[in-house]
């Protein structure tokens, strides 16, 4: 048999209003009931797994495991037992390595592989904790997101929540080394040096370096065709260098290149050969091989 329930309760619960008793007393229903929030705890030592040091408590740190949420605990109330999964850190299939409930993709996710390093901390050399540098031609997947850094669906290679593309992204691949950086040859962290042939997309934005969208070929924030910027491929080699051969990084030297400065527009059509800013007609170095256009002979 169903217990009937007190009118005035059930009033005050339809209502959310305060209902006054016999007693004088007043019954103010919440209007909104909390949700406690339970914070993981793999191992069941007390630490949430988003500040624990050790998550699965194997004895491995965080930093130096490479199945960070997952192994046999040491001690605690799972003793002996093997805990969480047993998928490696730098598995595809492994989307939250740390298991603090954030993907790994997440802008949310500051510390992907919970050693306590920020993922754009310049001491943080191994984003995804997967044993592989950053920095490592043999890492293809810094952030461990499933997506290889050189994917054109990759966009945010380090994983710190901010687009490869975007002005404020400084350190594409979060070696510590800014892209416009003389000592950062490699900005996407993908293997290839920025001046290879075989690098055709040096920011990793999914952009071809030749392509007509691409309007920022070394990612360091600064527009292509901005008079600010002065090193096109970030190669290190000032655009209108005497030793600058090559401006847009095509590995196509600019005496036969066809398109300086990696618009995508041909010379014949782009008003603005070497992406300096200033047209052609007014341009006293349209080339951008850093010789006076009356005194070159290769403009001739």
């Amino acid at each position: 048999m169903k217990s009937k329930t007190n009118p005035f309760l059930r009033l005050a619960k339809l209502t959310c209003l305060p209902v006054l008793l016999s007693g004088g007393m007043t019954l103010a229903p919440s209007i909104a009931a909390a949700t406690p929030v339970v914070a993981r705890d793999l191992d069941g030592d007390g630490i949430p797994n988003s500040s624990d040091p050790d998550i699965d408590n194997d004895g491995s740190p965080n930093g130096r495991d490479t199945n960070v949420d997952g192994g046999k605990a040491r001690s605690g109330p799972y003793k002996g037992k093997n805990i969480g999964d047993r998928i490696l850190n730098g598995d595809t299939a492994e989307l939250d390595i740390d298991d603090d409930g954030l993907a790994d993709d997440s802008n949310a996710e500051l510390d992907i592989d919970g050693d306590g390093l920020a993922d754009d901390s310049p001491a943080e050399t191994d984003i995804d904790g997967d044993r592989k540098a950053d920095n490592a031609s043999s890492e293809m997947d810094i952030d461990g997101d499933a997506l290889p850094d050189d994917s054109s669906n990759e966009s945010d290679i380090d994983g710190d929540g901010l687009d490869d593309d975007s002005s404020s992204e400084s350190d594409i691949d979060s070696d510590g080394l800014a892209d416009d950086s003389s000592t950062e040859t490699d900005i996407d962290g993908d293997g290839k040096s920025d001046d290879s042939k075989a690098e055709t997309d040096i920011d990793g934005d999914g952009k071809s370096d030749d392509s007509i969208a691409e309007i920022d070929i070394d990612g360091d924030g600064l527009a292509d065709a901005a008079r600010a910027e002065l090193d096109i491929d970030g190669d290190s080699k000032a655009d209108d260098a005497l030793n600058e051969d090559d401006i847009d990084g095509d590995s196509i030297k600019d005496v036969d290149d066809d398109d300086v400065d990696g618009d995508g527009e041909s010379a014949d059509d782009d008003e603005d050969d070497d992406g300096d800013g200033d047209d052609d007609i007014d341009d006293e170095d349209d080339d951008g091989d850093g010789a006076d256009d009356d005194d070159d002979v290769d403009d001739d």
